[in-house]
């Protein structure tokens, strides 16, 4: 059993959330590169010493909060949940499901990387490997359907991934949200698009 965090360590932790909230207001505010540490320790209400000992300069405060992208999604969770599935259908709604989690609670980060990817090396590194992770995302998910002989006649593996994870992309998602869309409702209209694209046809019961 673990012991109960101390006062020290619980004023630890909210000063690290409050300057980890702030950060994400301003660079959604101002840009990644429009903000400067000084704002957000202004913005948390806290020292510019603080930040660095807390959290530490832009490109952690960015990495931190691309780290809590997947926990506040739920992505590990679902994740084990597909891996173990074996009905197609039940295959496919997680893996979109993952992919709408991390668009909806991830969107404002995955924002704010891209727009300082073209200007900041390190933030375009991190853009890619988001990218990357995405793509191995798709992966899984298809894998998982093959596994199951699930794919639809003459449907190679690669051309499946392909089209989950373009179809699945954040822009995707952005794109059908500023048209109001709901995030349940682009993940409603995806999954019957992919399972209309990907998946082998159920036989009707005899």
């Amino acid at each position: 059993m673990s012991r109960p965090l101390s006062r020290r360590a619980r004023q630890a932790q909210e000063t690290r959330r409050d300057i980890l909230d702030a950060a994400l207001r301003l660079f959604a505010a101002r840009g990644y590169t429009g903000t400067t540490i000084a704002d957000i320790a202004a913005e948390a209400g806290v020292a510019v010493p603080t930040v660095y000992a807390s959290v530490g300069a832009k490109p952690l405060l960015l990495g931190r909060l691309l780290e809590t992208i997947d926990l506040q999604a739920g992505v590990p969770e679902l994740a084990r949940a597909l891996g173990t599935a074996t009905d197609p259908r039940e295959v496919l709604a997680l893996g979109v499901r993952i992919t709408r989690q991390v668009a909806e609670r991830g969107s404002t980060i995955i924002k704010v990387l891209a727009s300082a990817a073209g200007s900041e090396p390190e933030m375009g590194q991190a853009y890619a490997e988001g990218l990357a992770k995405h793509r191995a995302g798709a992966a899984s998910t298809i894998r998982r359907l093959v596994t199951l002989s699930a794919l639809a006649p003459g449907l190679a593996e690669p051309d499946a991934v392909a089209v989950f994870a373009t179809l699945t992309g954040t822009p995707v998602y952005d794109g059908l949200t500023s048209h109001g869309w709901s995030y349940g409702k682009c993940e409603t209209w995806l999954f019957d698009t992919l399972a209309t694209q990907l998946l082998r046809a159920r036989r009707n019961p005899v």
